[in-house]
């Protein structure tokens, strides 16, 4: 469920303004909404420190490797963050020298051992040397009497020497003079050779310093804090000796806050948020729909406060998606396995995500055994999968066989999505127009005229795609589109969606979404056809697997080819493994945050609830 919140301000006394803000921290109940622009030295200060820890983190590695060097002892004796801006200061600094001297080799390397004293010498004796850079299409020409030495090309051009005696050097054309170097190039590429160890050193240097990533990450913490200490204090309202900070927080502990003001001599007010208040959402799960957080983070949408808490339906349907999707027994019974192996690693992470794929790997692994998918191996290929067909077993009910047996069939498959699709965009409906008769809203009929709609395309859509292959049931209640009795529900329905879908008090603004409806009814039919996305995404999987099994299958009968057919399946199913991922991503979740979230007018407009607290534990 959604939290309901309050909509608290705060009264202290100018002077205690830091310790007011230590206290609520305390309590890490409130969400803080600024009264003014943030602004002022400490917190730029605040925020300058934040950035310089956090780049000192992303110039080391996560860990250190096992050849790792000591810290030299005017390191290690450093505040880390320090140490690791000296390093990534060294590695700027011997970067760009490398960049510089590898600039001049390439243009100079083909000279030899070019040694720009020696040049100044010659010419102080009247012997002129110059260095030239020639276009390839294009030929040097210089005076009578100069000699003119080729030294190969660069990425340029050619290039020449042209030596003369004189009192001046001699004129050359169509050629472009280069400058001599600072140093000799022996010189050069011996400052590279330091350059490069230069680098060398503080890499390793800081891969050293990975081991003081806790310490850094405390500090991180600690900036942090400070920050939102400083955000918090400069968001305030003050005047005449009074501050004011507002924010939200939970209407079921403000009683915590009331017991605060009491103590520290605050004045509070509490009130409803208003329509017009930006309000957090701090979502409540009950432990069946706890999993269902993790995958919130995951993607990054939040229900706005007044919208509908939708996490149990969601998980639901996010299973069954994710179940079609993978659909294979070894598939779901791999990830179960890993997921127990990263529980082990991680003991004290935190349950969600580790709950989450219990029950993914749980539910493709009753769905691959319902289909009797295992790693795309047939009874002919091996003849021991057959002995893992539930469908087989005499233990096996023979209700449970007929179904079994009725959703392998691809006919059938297809009509369950479109099962599926009708059902949950009917509880998508039917949710919205209870919430609409909570609102005491006219548009709570013209959900009914969308659910009516949802139910003509269900079995318009089975007719279009299926014909005949419909299960005779359906086939004898609806065989076209213009068959009664569904037409009558469609008219019913389109004249309910014309009749209120705008309320007659937004009429005059909003009249354009009447004659919109025609798109509109036909996007629902896009909806309810859209779900045979599960069976084809699902039925790719399964075909891929199934067909390198039977292309391999004639390896089997030695050990090296069996080896062989081994490592090429391996390959073939960790693709197939990402593809399905993928799928889920994509498909999945498409599903829930669109079509499902259409049907209750559901946009995913929150923020999470962030109250200000301490951000580690001391």
């Amino acid at each position: 469920m959604i939290t309901p919140m309050k909509k608290v301000t705060i009264l202290c006394l100018d002077k205690e303004r830091e310790a007011s803000l230590e206290k609520l921290r305390e309590m890490g109940i409130l969400h803080v909404t600024p009264l003014v622009n943030p602004t002022g030295v400490k917190l730029n200060a605040a925020k300058s420190k934040v950035m310089r820890i956090r780049k000192a983190l992303e110039a080391i590695p996560a860990k250190a490797g096992k050849d790792a060097v000591s810290l030299d002892a005017s390191i290690a004796s450093q505040p880390a963050v320090e140490a690791v801006h000296q390093m990534v200061q060294v590695k700027k600094d011997a970067t760009d020298v490398i960049s510089k001297l590898h600039n001049d080799l390439n243009r100079l390397d083909n000279f030899g051992n070019l040694d720009p004293q020696t040049v100044k010498s010659l010419e102080e004796s009247g012997v002129f040397v110059k260095l030239y850079e020639v276009d390839p299409s294009k030929t040097i020409s210089a005076d009578d009497g100069a000699v003119v030495q080729p030294f190969g090309q660069n990425l340029t051009g050619n290039l020449y020497a042209v030596i003369s005696k004189g009192e001046a050097p001699a004129a050359v054309k169509d050629a472009v003079e280069l400058p001599l170097p600072s140093m000799s190039l022996a010189e050069m590429r011996q400052k590279l050779s330091a350059a490069n160890a230069e680098l060398a050193k503080a890499d390793k240097t800081l891969e050293a310093l990975s081991a003081k990533r806790s310490e850094i990450d405390s500090e991180l913490a600690d900036a942090d804090e400070e920050y939102d200490l400083q955000e918090a204090s400069s968001g305030m309202l003050a005047g005449a000796s009074i501050a004011m900070i507002q924010g939200f927080a939970p209407a079921n502990r403000m009683g915590e806050i009331q017991e605060a003001a009491k103590a520290n001599g605050w004045g509070v007010r509490e009130e409803d948020p208003s329509d017009d208040d930006m309000v957090p959402t701090l979502l409540t799960h009950k432990p069946i729909a706890k999993p269902m957080q993790f995958l919130y983070d995951i993607i990054g949408i939040v229900p706005g406060y007044k919208e509908i808490d939708v996490s149990a339906v969601f998980l639901a349907f996010f299973s069954l998606f994710f179940a079609i999707i993978v659909g294979d027994a070894f598939y779901g019974a791999l990830f179960l396995a890993l997921t127990i192996v990263a529980r082990k690693k991680a003991p004290k992470s935190k349950s969600a995500g580790f709950s989450f794929m219990y029950l993914m790997s749980g539910a493709t692994i009753v769905w691959g055994i319902m289909n009797a998918s295992y790693l795309g191996l047939t009874p002919e290929i091996a003849p021991w999968v057959a002995n893992l067909d539930l469908a087989n077993a005499s233990f096996c009910p023979e209700g449970l066989k007929n179904a079994m047996h009725w959703i392998r069939q691809s006919s059938n498959m297809q009509f369950f999505c479109f099962c599926i699709a009708v059902v949950h965009l009917t509880i998508a409906h039917v949710w919205n127009v209870v919430v609409q008769i909570q609102r005491k809203s006219t548009t709570a009929l013209a959900q009914v005229g969308w659910l009516f709609s949802t139910w003509y395309m269900f079995f318009l859509a089975g007719n279009m795609v299926l014909g005949e292959k419909v299960p005779e049931v359906f086939r004898n209640f609806f065989s076209g589109p213009t068959s009664a009795p569904m037409i009558y529900v469609l008219i019913a329905g389109v004249v309910l969606l014309v009749l209120f879908s705008v309320p007659p008090s937004k009429l005059k603004e909003e009249w354009i979404s009447i004659p919109m409806l025609a798109l509109n009814i036909v996007n629902n039919f896009v909806d309810v056809i859209s779900y045979i996305r599960l069976f084809a995404v699902g039925l790719s999987g399964a075909a891929i697997a199934e067909s390198f099994s039977e292309m391999l299958s004639p390896m089997f009968g030695s050990v090296g080819g069996l080896l062989g057919a081994a490592i090429v399946l391996l390959f073939v199913h960790a693709l197939n493994i990402a593809l399905a991922v993928m799928g889920v991503a994509v498909h999945a979740v498409r599903l829930n945050t669109l079509e499902f979230s259409n049907g209750l007018d559901l946009q995913w407009s929150g923020f999470g609830f962030n109250p200000f607290k301490k951000r580690k534990n001391v």
